[in-house]
């Protein structure tokens, strides 16, 4: 969030169950912060808007005209994409600096892998539960938890 403020949704709390996993997420969060990926992100929706004013005339004219719509789309869906992709590096960013940061505060970044271990398991639970099936990552702010875990343990071999 803006501002440098980090909030951490109260199901984290049940889902952790050490010290060294809750701060695997506070640092995550934190290293959002450090490297302003909130103002990154505003800056890059406002390219985003302005990237799509081109199709505006467009949209516009598809409440009209349906066949305008069809080149109104190429345009917002492909910004729409990169915004996506642009989060999801950030995502990847904030994985690493947030494991470095906790290991200089004391804790353990092995906890990153057995917090996500955790979330992977609780995500395919809630999933089959729900009857639904896991969205195409390139939909997604965040990559999947699966990809993110595979990411986290392949950073903690490197560190």
């Amino acid at each position: 969030m803006p501002l440098g403020i980090v909030v951490i949704h109260s199901g984290i709390f049940a889902a952790a169950e050490t010290d060294d996993e809750l701060a695997a997420v506070f640092s995550h969060e934190i290293a959002h912060v450090l490297a302003q990926h909130p103002e990154a992100n505003v800056s890059s929706s406002i390219i985003a808007v302005i990237a799509g004013i081109p199709a505006l005339p467009f949209v516009v004219g598809a409440m009209f005209v349906l066949e305008l719509a069809v080149l109104a789309a190429p345009p917002l869906i492909v910004g729409s994409l990169i915004m996506l992709a642009l989060n999801r590096g950030r995502e990847a960013e904030a994985d690493e600096m947030g494991m470095l940061l906790m290991t200089e505060a004391g804790f353990d970044p092995a906890a990153t892998v057995s917090f996500w271990e955790k979330m992977t398991t609780l995500e395919v639970k809630i999933r089959k539960a729900a009857g639904a099936k896991q969205e195409a990552e390139y939909k997604s702010t965040h990559p999947h938890v699966r990809q993110k875990l595979h990411f986290i343990m392949h950073t903690a071999d490197d560190g």
